[in-house]
């Protein structure tokens, strides 16, 4: 009777230990590629990929990306730390708007609040920006805006999650670039090392060397976004007001760049990198900001 008295409190002090587990807990236990269920929806919705329940291929890149911008041991295999740093990041995400955009006043606000180019667009500059304001803020260096950045800009209230943006694939215009884009960049490409010269560029497009204005000119006609060259105070007052979505041209009386697709195209860049092309931004204070209609 004792040893029979015995087994029973144990299955009692068995069943009240399950009974103090939480649901969450079961449904949060360690999962790798092949698991299936319930708990593996859940792991999908808080990674933002299909919750179809099958740990494949793509959820576990997914969960891989995730590990590796929040300082895990990138295995791909959903562990207690996994889960705890999933559910804070659920958590940080109820002071956001929910949404994820690349383009927008929200982008020039972070653009201002960085220092750069507020041109609007999330690209490789805007990103290397904010990678090191989250490293010099002790933040997970990932290059994506969300509340813990946004709070560490200064910024209160809700605001979309910020990230780079990705152009689309298969277009019949190279991967959604407007083929005026393409052709900006591939003239830009061709005098990208060419030697500075003043005056370059100015009576004809065609030229040995090209000075701040004559390289911008070259590059907005092969755009047929400009007729003949212009100088710095020309392209001041030329084209629509304000950034542009594929390209922003930066101008006052004394020099002239420009920004395509994020990078900067400027003649001041050859002396300490080889080439006018820059993923470093600039002080854009005291420049008037225009852009080609349409671009």
């Amino acid at each position: 009777m004792k040893l029979r008295s015995r087994h029973l409190w144990v299955l009692v002090a068995l069943c009240a230990a399950l009974l103090l587990v939480p649901a969450s807990a079961s449904a949060e236990r360690t999962l790798e590629r092949g698991d299936r269920g319930a708990a593996v929806k859940k792991l999908q919705r808080l990674l933002h990929v299909r919750a179809d329940g099958a740990f494949g291929k793509g959820t576990k890149r997914a969960l891989k990306r995730f590990q590796r911008r929040h300082g895990l041991t990138a295995d791909g295999v959903a562990g207690p730390a996994t889960w705890r740093a999933l559910r804070r990041r659920a958590r940080g995400s109820s002071s956001s708007s929910g949404r994820v955009v690349s383009r927008g006043a929200s982008v020039r606000l972070l653009q201002r609040r960085l220092g750069v180019a507020a041109d609007g667009v999330f690209g490789p500059g805007t990103q290397r920006a904010v990678k090191r304001f989250q490293r010099r803020r002790g933040l997970t260096a990932d290059g994506v805006v969300g509340p813990a950045t946004w709070a560490a800009l200064g910024v209160r209230g809700r605001r979309p999650v910020l990230k780079r943006g990705r152009l689309r694939r298969g277009s019949s215009t190279g991967g959604g670039i407007p083929i005026r884009v393409q052709r900006a960049i591939r003239a830009a490409n061709r005098i990208a090392r060419k030697p500075y010269r003043y005056g370059g560029g100015h009576r004809s497009f065609r030229d040995s060397g090209y000075d701040c204005s004559g390289t911008v000119s070259y590059v907005l006609h092969a755009a047929s976004a400009l007729d003949a060259p212009l100088a710095s105070g020309g392209l001041a007052r030329w084209g629509s007001p304000g950034p542009g979505r594929w390209i922003t041209v930066y101008a006052h009386g004394g020099h002239t760049f420009m920004v395509i697709r994020g990078r900067r195209f400027d003649s001041s860049a050859l002396r300490s990198h080889g080439t006018r092309w820059t993923s470093e931004m600039r002080s854009t204070a005291g420049y008037t900001v225009r852009h080609p209609p349409g671009l």
